[in-house]
């Protein structure tokens, strides 16, 4: 049924989306990604797909106790390690909140990590889990960034997001592990 709404089942254990061990461990990662992939490959590049005021995501919206029509300011990254598209990143904050995210809308294409995670002020609530399959928007907008129109759907990408809090302002940070990160894996056990 999800995979006919374009909504993800989120979990909060890794195991429950049925990833391998190796993808497993970097799923449950507690790091930035971008620590991660940056220590992984010589040249890492963020493209920004957008950012711009927006809704959230259906299964966005309870998590961060939205409605569907509240506004978020939203944006769309995707990772390259070395020349090949590992992540999509996606981050919402309300509106409301981006007062809280002074550096959020000056990122341009630095990725969002770096700044999260030095900031003593960020805490970070745990992290959940999900596949996310052809209908979900998210992997609708990966396939429209990699110009994947062409080609059979992805199998279902694995996911996880959590929520950032500064000064009681909240962002949710998703992050999509594209297929070449497998690749990227294999390489650096």
């Amino acid at each position: 049924m999800e995979k006919l709404l374009g909504r993800a089942r989120w979990f909060d254990h890794p195991n429950a989306v049925q990833a391998g061990p190796q993808l497993r461990q970097w799923l449950a990662d507690p790091g930035s990604m971008t620590f991660k992939l940056r220590a992984r490959c010589d040249e890492l590049r963020v493209q920004r797909l957008r950012q711009r005021p927006g809704n959230a995501l259906q299964d966005e919206c309870a998590l961060l106790e939205l409605t569907p029509r509240e506004a978020v300011e939203e944006r769309d990254v995707i990772l390259h390690c070395d020349g090949h598209p590992v992540l999509f990143g996606h981050t919402i904050t309300p509106l409301a909140s981006a007062a809280a995210w002074p550096f959020f809308r000056r990122l341009g294409n630095r990725p969002l990590g770096g700044s999260l995670f030095s900031d003593p002020l960020v805490t970070r609530a745990p992290i959940q889990f999900a596949r996310l399959h052809a209908g979900h928007p998210l992997v609708r907008r990966v396939r429209q960034a990699l110009d994947l129109h062409s080609q059979p759907p992805l199998q279902p990408l694995y996911a996880r997001r959590s929520l950032f809090r500064r000064h009681g302002s909240v962002m949710l940070v998703t992050d999509v592990f594209l297929p070449a990160l497998s690749t990227l894996m294999a390489l650096n056990m």
